[in-house]
């Protein structure tokens, strides 16, 4: 898991002057009026890094490394100055992991909210157990990749959408939900089809 700090930071724009472009409002009482603008995406060796926003907005930073099932996402302030920091999964439901640090607009630390809790059985006893299981985390289809989701609110549970890999003459899924605390397995059902018209 990567390491994130409660310590203040602020953004270079000069580091992703590569996504700068100019805008103008489309409506609203600035109507007309030009702006910046940042949509930078960069893949290389080490990973994807991406910046999206403007000066009248927020920004929204994240990285995920080469072959990593985490993400470091951050956004700051249309100042530069950090506004909240955390680590997310890097599937395509975005799990907030650990700790999640939140700054006001002056740069210092008002609030912590630790993610984690509640969840004994953790995002990476749930990435082991998909290992185990010999099911395909990623695919080059997104669509067989794994679904993992975290749901519930009196009972929490870790929901799985995992493709079987069957020969069949349709796609073959398995749903699983695993208790968020000892990782029992609570429910389990296999089916074919489009698997989004069989999760609750």
């Amino acid at each position: 898991r990567p390491n994130i700090t409660p310590e203040f930071e602020k953004l270079n724009l000069d580091d992703f002057k590569e996504g700068l472009t100019r805008e103008k409002e489309a409506d609203g009482p600035y109507r007309g009026n030009e702006f910046d603008s940042y949509s930078y995406r960069k893949i290389n060796d080490i990973g994807t890094t991406s910046l999206d926003g403007s000066p009248i907005g927020r920004f929204g930073y994240s990285f995920t490394a080469k072959g990593s099932y985490y993400t470091i996402a951050k956004g700051y302030y249309n100042n530069g100055y950090i506004h909240s920091k955390c680590i997310t999964s890097s599937f395509i439901r975005r799990i907030k992991i650990g700790k999640q640090y939140f700054f006001n607009q002056e740069g210092k630390l008002e609030k912590t909210v630790d993610h984690d809790q509640g969840w004994d059985f953790s995002y990476e006893k749930v990435i082991e157990y998909i290992l185990e299981r010999k099911s395909p985390l990623v695919s080059e289809n997104i669509y067989y990749g794994a679904e993992i989701s975290q749901e519930g609110k009196e009972k929490k549970y870790w929901q799985l959408i995992l493709d079987t890999q069957k020969t069949t003459n349709k796609s073959t899924w398995e749903i699983i939900k695993l208790d968020a605390m000892t990782g029992e397995i609570m429910y389990q059902i296999e089916f074919e089809g489009d698997r989004i018209y069989h999760v609750d």
